[in-house]
């Protein structure tokens, strides 16, 4: 115990002793600071007090200086009004110069600078100084009896002029005098020698603010300043006192001189503010020594002060660190005779007490700790157990929609494939088989499409494609599509647009038609009877477009609309058992318009149907013409052309790179349609051997070849000046490859499947008519919508039945690496059925190989072979549905 209460002597600066330092050091430098703070307003409030003082004495004296002035001059020009020759030279009608010349000598005696003599009519009879201005009249205007009892200050001209009148009697009124001496330099500086202080003087009337003498040169911002002080003092009549200028280090005095209602003449006298401020600062220098040895002295004391108070609290402090360390036998020797002594005496009471209560806490807490450990572990069970369930349910829901989704389409095109294998089905019922197959694929695709968006949108991957859209053409689409769906169920679908809408703007087209057909579609299956309309507003206050679907159907509940958004729900599930879906589509366009920048708004009542709307941020484009009715917009409609079916006719020698036998075939059969030259490998190493010996007018280039692929080849290719276009015809379309093919250097990327009405209108463009890529083809766009009507010429089915006739082989493939665990070999041969399988209309093919690449990639093999199976069955399916016997190689 000595030994930790030596410690605590020695412990000087304990936070205590700091605070309570900090503290006492704190209140004195306040008094200090308060002090000089006092000071320092006091000598700046005297300082100013004297510069004010300084400054009305130059006024005093300077109109002083104008009234001496003034009373020489009234003097002077009195007795000269009494002068016998001007009299009797006036009273008799003597010639002008006879007067002028008694002027002159007069003027010449007391320095005027001008004289007037005028008529009982104030006519001006002779002249004296300033003969080129016209004065007279305008001086007369202001002459009165009391014409001496005021200063009197006149412009003549552009300079001012201290005047003085008298009336030339004998013995009655037969005129008047009046002279002058001018207000100038030598007069303000002889004033500015007496007051030391700089002289500016100002005249202010109708449109007039000039400065007309200064004895201190002054820049232009200061001159405009002093005149907006002196236009202030006019306009509130003359109460402004010392002003401080804010572009210079001046203050100005300013008062008026005269005025006659129509002229002010403002005297503004101006000095330097460091100069009244040299006192103050004097004065602060001498305190400054007093502060500094009053916060030494402060800080002395507070040591002091703090040191007295904080020792005992120290002492205290240290043993009741010791009692919460467990020591509770420590003792606290504190000889202070007051409170700090009486709190020590009582701590050692608590001290016992302490140890008591500390085993029944330890005790109790134990049991407490117990019982909270099982109660907790409890509660985590049963949430583990809430969500698995959950998460059980909303899997087996969304498992059950999807395959059912994904049953009904596969038995519509299990069943029409046996139309097309049956030789005795009629060209119109294969016809018919044909379209339904094409439709049931394209069905497919959008559910997988659904389930892909859904899996980027809960991954944050979406990637938005921002381009210039045209809004009329966007809306036509969308009014075409649904206008024939809504027609089949006997609804009316209308397009509505509230004008002026923009001609363009940019945004994601494909995202944004998706939403919208989303919205439409939907609104549609639920609507029985009635209508489905589109409105289109442009909010330009807000900048923003709104699209409102409303619909004439069934409304809802407020239930219904709380789980309207959610994933995998659709209301309720007689719902979806009568109107089928995935409960994904508006649950991926609300995703869909927040990435964009927007919001979902859904107002229903039962009975009474629904709206949504979309409000989605208006981003101008280069195009900034705006609609203001239909006419225009249908001027817009009719400029809008399709690409059309028709196969052109090339000349020119092709290249193309493809690993994929199938692919070959097909783009051997198209090529072959135009009449341009192929040549076929299958890497990228033979396309470079083959491109350094032969001359092509256009490569097109696989991406994932073996030996060396596209994106290598195009690099060597564009290294060699190979001049020829190339386009990379592939199945990657994500933003990513879309980049790596870019930065390769391809001329541009056409997307598999291949879609033979895109892929002629890109070949006429780099061997025929040239058409804008990217406006038909959507280059930039992963996107590409299959073919209205599929190709059914007799060549085109013979290349299915070979197509179709490969699927074993293919299986075989499969299996091995399925065997083998080759997960890798798996992906790229998905990769290649998806983009030769949708491109000969096995559209289902390619779906389910888009899931299997896609369970790959994300690394979930289990899932991967579930589709796997699928797929191995329904190309079996196809296989079986051939007569090998029955076919001929093309």
């Amino acid at each position: 115990m000595k030994s930790h209460m030596q410690k605590s002597k020695q412990l000087i600066w304990t936070p205590l002793q700091r605070k309570v330092f900090l503290l006492v050091v704190s209140l004195f430098t306040l008094v200090f600071t308060l002090t000089l703070v006092s000071i320092y307003q006091a000598a700046y409030n005297q300082a100013e007090r004297e510069f004010v003082t300084r400054l009305n004495v130059g006024k005093n004296v300077f109109m002083n200086e104008i009234v001496i002035a003034k009373q020489h001059l009234d003097s002077s020009v009195e007795t000269i009004a009494k002068d016998w020759a001007l009299r009797s030279a006036i009273g008799q009608g003597e010639d002008t110069e006879s007067i002028k010349s008694v002027l002159f000598n007069h003027g010449k005696r007391i320095d005027a600078d001008i004289a007037l003599v005028l008529d009982k009519s104030f006519m001006l009879i002779a002249q004296y100084g300033g003969e080129d201005l016209t004065v007279g009249q305008f001086l007369a205007q202001d002459l009165n009896d009391k014409q001496q009892n005021k200063a009197w200050i006149a412009m003549v001209g552009s300079e001012p002029f201290i005047m003085s009148a008298e009336p030339i009697k004998a013995p009655a009124t037969i005129g008047w005098l009046l002279m002058g001496k001018r207000l100038n330099l030598a007069f303000l500086n002889r004033v500015k020698n007496l007051i030391s202080l700089d002289i500016n003087l100002l005249v202010v009337g109708d449109n007039q603010n000039s400065l007309l003498l200064s004895t201190q040169q002054n820049n232009e911002s200061v001159q405009r300043e002093l005149q907006q002080i002196t236009g202030q003092f006019v306009a509130q009549g003359a109460t402004i006192d010392m002003h401080v200028m804010g572009t210079q280090d001046w203050a100005v005095l300013p008062f008026s001189i005269f005025n006659n209602q129509k002229q002010y003449f403002i005297v503004l006298l101006q000095d330097s503010i460091s100069g009244w401020l040299k006192t103050r600062n004097a004065f602060m220098l001498e305190l400054l020594p007093f502060f500094i040895v009053g916060v030494l002295l402060a800080l002395l004391g507070s040591f002091f002060i703090a040191r007295s108070i904080t020792r005992p609290v120290g002492r205290l402090l240290q043993a009741a660190k010791l009692v919460a360390g467990g020591s509770y036998t420590e003792q606290i020797n504190i000889s202070e005779k007051s409170e700090l002594g009486e709190l020590a005496r009582e701590f050692s009471n608590m001290q016992s007490a302490v140890m008591e209560r500390e085993q029944k806490i330890k005790d109790q807490a134990e049991e407490i700790r117990q019982t909270n450990t099982i109660k907790y572990q409890v509660e985590i069970a049963q949430k583990e157990q809430q969500l698995a369930a959950s998460a059980t349910e909303a899997k087996s829901r969304f498992l059950a929609n999807v395959s059912h989704e994904i049953r009904t389409p596969l038995n519509s095109i299990i069943g029409y494939s046996e139309i097309l294998s049956d030789k005795n089905a009629s060209e119109v019922d294969k016809t018919k088989a044909t379209l339904a197959v094409h439709n049931g694929g394209q069905y497919l695709l959008n559910i997988v499409n659904d389930v892909l968006d859904l899996s980027k949108i809960e991954a944050g991957k979406i990637q938005l494609d921002t381009a210039d859209i045209c809004l009329i053409g966007l809306l036509q689409e969308v009014s075409a599509y649904m206008y024939g769906f809504a027609k089949e169920k006997h609804l009316d679908f209308n397009l509505k647009l509230n004008f002026p809408l923009p001609y363009k703007f940019k945004s994601d087209p494909t995202r944004l038609k998706q939403i919208l057909l989303n919205l439409c579609n939907n609104a549609i299956k639920f609507t029985h009877q009635g209508q489905v309309d589109l409105h289109v507003h442009w909010d330009t206050f807000r900048q923003r477009f709104i699209f409102v679907v409303s619909d004439t159907g069934p409304g809802m509940s407020d239930e219904q609309q709380l789980r309207l958004f959610t994933a995998f729900s659709q209301g309720n599930q007689s719902i979806s058992r009568k109107y089928g879906g995935t409960g994904l589509g508006l649950y991926i366009s609300k995703q869909l318009t927040e990435i964009l920048g927007g919001h979902i708004k859904v107002t229903s009542q039962e009975g009474q149907g629904s709206q949504f709307a979309v409000y989605m941020p208006y981003v101008a484009a280069a195009n900034k013409q705006v609609m203001i009715n239909q006419s225009q917009a249908d001027a817009v409609l009719s400029q809008r052309t399709e690409p059309t079916l028709e196969i052109p006719h090339l000349t020119g020698h092709i290249l193309c790179a493809d690993d994929n036998e199938d692919n070959r075939q097909l783009v051997a059969y198209l090529v072959a349609k135009t009449g341009a030259k192929l040549s076929l490998v299958e890497d990228g190493q033979q396309a470079l051997d083959m491109a350094a010996n032969t001359d092509f007018d256009l490569v097109l280039m696989d991406m994932q070849m073996p030996e060396m692929d596209g994106l290598q080849a195009t690099t060597l290719l564009k290294q060699r000046n190979f001049q020829a276009p190339i386009i990379m015809l592939t199945a990657n379309v994500d933003l990513n490859s879309k980049n790596r093919m870019l930065a390769a250097g391809i001329t541009a990327h056409f997307p598999k499947p291949i879609d033979s009405k895109r892929f002629y209108l890109m070949l006429s463009k780099y061997l025929g008519n040239d058409q804008d890529f990217e406006t038909n083809f959507g280059a930039g766009n992963g996107n590409v919508p299959i073919a209205d009507k599929p190709n059914t010429t007799p060549e085109f089915a013979q290349l299915i039945e070979n197509y179709r006739l490969s699927f074993k082989d293919k299986q075989v493939v499969i299996k091995e690496a399925i065997e083998q665990k080759n997960w890798a070999q798996v992906g790229s041969l998905m990769h290649k059925l998806k983009g030769s399988a949708g491109s000969y209309g096995f559209q289902e093919l390619s779906d389910l190989a888009i899931l299997v690449e896609q369970y790959i990639n994300s690394g979930k093999s289990h899932e991967a072979k579930e589709i796997l199976n699928s797929l191995q069955q329904r190309m079996q399916q196809l296989y079986n549905e051939t007569k090998p016997q029955d076919t001929q190689p093309v």
